[in-house]
């Protein structure tokens, strides 16, 4: 695929790798501008960039993804490594190499990420209400557009969108999916933008509204329990106001050339210990 013509429209088969690769502005991008135009730099644009390792815990979250949203591909996309094989010893080194001959295109997971993968998609899959909002809809399919507002290239990638619904739905792993604990990761990771970015992207390249943006919060432990969750209509336009923000720096630092980080922005500022922490003679 030539990343460097991609036009606005629907690439159902496209893979993450390709989507990361490919030009366009996504929700990461904006969430990379949030913390500072010098971090955007360095991670979508620094030529002397090095290639992003993915962690085990990103590994982890492809193959739950997997498990969840498309479970017919899931053995082809990932094989589980036995317990007991010692990696040191010659008879171990042999078996891996065998392992990993036989997995081919196939991710190896430690047992154990393995059968959490399998947990956490059966636990999906029978909730009486998580199971139905993954019925009926396209997975991971990605979504370029030129956006409304600026005329900029940008892109989604939706866990799950129901056309006929105008619905998407977004699985999110968790320590805890706790109404509590998950609404502290919403604003931590910016899921109110997230909520307003994909379904405006969708709308300027269909002109459909997405009427309903649900995230399926599962738990990576026993009892691997789910929590659904939906933004009020006013988190969410403030989601938008930031996205657009972000947007907007991103373009004017692309115009200028100009990446400023946290002094680059605000120069010297007075600096004052959190009263909490602040101590006394």
């Amino acid at each position: 695929m030539d990343h460097q013509s991609i036009a606005p429209g629907f690439y159902p088969e496209m893979t993450n790798d390709e989507y990361h690769a490919a030009p366009g502005i996504s929700k990461s991008h904006l969430d990379q501008i949030d913390i500072t135009p010098a971090h955007y730099f360095a991670r979508y644009l620094d030529p002397s960039r090095e290639e992003e390792e993915k962690t085990p815990a990103l590994i982890l979250g492809d193959a739950i993804h997997k498990a969840v949203l498309e479970p017919d591909l899931f053995e082809s996309r990932f094989v589980a490594r036995p317990k007991g094989i010692d990696g040191r010893t010659n008879a171990g080194k042999a078996q891996l190499a065998a392992l990993f001959a036989d997995a081919g295109d196939r991710t190896v997971l430690g047992t154990d990420d393995y059968k959490t993968a399998i947990a956490v998609r059966d636990s999906v899959h029978r909730h009486p209400l998580a199971s139905g909002l993954f019925r009926d809809g396209l997975a991971e399919a990605t979504f370029f557009a030129k956006d409304a507002r600026t005329g900029a290239l940008v892109k989604c990638k939706p866990d799950f969108y129901r056309s006929q619904f105008s619905m998407i739905v977004d699985l999110k792993t968790t320590e805890s999916a706790s109404l509590e604990n998950f609404a502290r990761s919403a604003g931590r990771y910016l899921y109110d933008v997230q909520a307003a970015w994909y379904p405006d992207v969708i709308e300027s390249l269909y002109g459909e509204v997405i009427e309903t943006f649900v995230f399926v919060a599962v738990e990576k432990s026993p009892p691997y329990a789910v929590g659904v969750y939906y933004l009020e209509p006013e988190d969410v336009q403030i989601g938008r106001e930031i996205a657009h923000r972000n947007l907007d720096k991103i373009l004017k630092c692309r115009e200028a050339n100009v990446w400023p980080d946290y002094a680059g922005m605000a120069g010297a500022q007075p600096l004052r210990i959190p009263g909490y922490m602040r101590r006394t003679t």
